[in-house]
């Protein structure tokens, strides 16, 4: 029994593809969304996929990208079911899908399925064109189309930011990614999206987005500021932004390349670190000079030796010949100061009239 598996998160268009296929005797499963599917595969493996193009948390598209990468299912039969085939041309080829189908009215699309599943029972859908079956059956919408417009213009504006921009659920898997993301991470799309956002980092950094996304609640976080964040030779700051849709939790991450300003800092550091050793070695080697020249003034001013001095007036002969006062010498070789007075042998001497010093009868 042939296994197909319905990727759409119109419930109503669900149970409609899977009571046609069921009645067909296929064996039939369901995903709402592209990461459900991805989920799913680990589970059952189908021959057939139906796809829906415009769907949350991974959209048709990028989910046949994705499958696309995975050799396991080269020979995958995918169809994809849109919704869109009268307001925007689909190139389905080129993600890698085999055929696709118009959403209409039920009969007409349950025909255009049975046509389409003819030619992969009959293996003959390499017979299949770029045709959309059941396309003349629609008309144009004027609020698909201007809706489908200013998706294209975000879309647009997402991959021309330099700030990398990521989507998660709750889990914490990579929903949708822009190309500056991508660059910075130097990882492929259909590589990044499912996969676990932590998983992209190592050791601790790993650890705390695994506990960021753990207890993220309603506060924005960022990381990578105070505790650099490093990969692929770039220093990066995340900021995790959480929102809630419809009741579920989703987290956008904004990536940016702080290496600049991170080198630019680590670079006045650095040089602030080599002037202050430069001013401690400076301040070291002036103290020691300090030191030096005291001592050296200490050796100069010390009187030692032999002195010659006259043995009438005291006055003393320098090493330069000269005659000097023997006040006047010492103070020039020493530390030592003079101040000048008159002792009591020499009052007696010089002033005999004054009885100063007499002693007492």
């Amino acid at each position: 029994m042939k296994k197909i598996l319905v990727v759409d998160n119109n419930k109503v268009v669900v149970r409609l593809l899977a009571t046609i296929l069921r009645q067909k005797g296929f064996l039939v499963a369901s995903a709402e969304d592209g990461l459900a599917a991805l989920d799913l595969l680990d589970s059952f493996r189908p021959d057939i996929m139906l796809i829906d193009l415009i769907m949350p948390r991974i959209n048709g598209e990028k989910l046949c990208r994705i499958i696309r990468k995975m050799p396991e299912y080269d020979s995958l039969f995918i169809i994809i079911i849109s919704a869109i085939a009268a307001e925007e041309k689909i190139d389905f080829f080129e993600f890698g899908a085999d055929a696709c189908i118009a959403k209409g009215p039920a009969k007409r699309m349950e025909e255009n399925l049975t046509t389409v599943l003819d030619f992969f029972q009959n293996e003959r859908k390499d017979e299949l064109t770029k045709k959309i079956f059941g396309e003349e059956n629609i008309f144009e919408r004027q609020i698909t189309k201007e809706l489908l417009a200013t998706k294209r213009h975000l879309e647009a504006t997402l991959d021309n930011l330099d700030v990398g921009l990521l989507e998660l659920n709750a889990a914490g898997q990579v929903i949708s990614v822009n190309a500056a993301a991508l660059q910075l991470f130097q990882c492929q799309e259909e590589k990044f999206l499912a996969n676990q956002f932590s998983l992209f980092f190592q050791g601790e950094e790993e650890n705390q987005i695994k506990k960021i996304l753990a207890t993220l609640d309603s506060e924005i976080v960022e990381l990578g500021e105070s505790a650099p964040v490093f990969l692929h030779g770039k220093f990066l700051l995340l900021k995790f932004v959480p929102f809630f849709d419809r009741g579920e939790k989703y987290i956008i991450v904004m990536v940016s390349d702080i290496t600049r300003r991170k080198k630019a800092e680590l670079d006045l550091l650095s040089h602030k670190e080599h002037l202050e050793d430069m001013v401690q070695e400076r301040t070291a080697t002036l103290e020691e000079t300090n030191v030096e020249l005291e001592e050296a003034l200490c050796k100069v001013k010390t009187l030692s030796g032999l002195l010659p001095i006259c043995a009438n007036c005291k006055k003393i002969r320098d090493d330069k010949g000269y005659w000097n006062q023997i006040e006047m010498f010492i103070r020039d070789h020493s530390f030592a100061e003079f101040s000048h007075g008159i002792c009591p042998d020499c009052v007696k001497t010089l002033y005999p009239e004054l009885d100063i010093y007499e002693d007492d009868d």
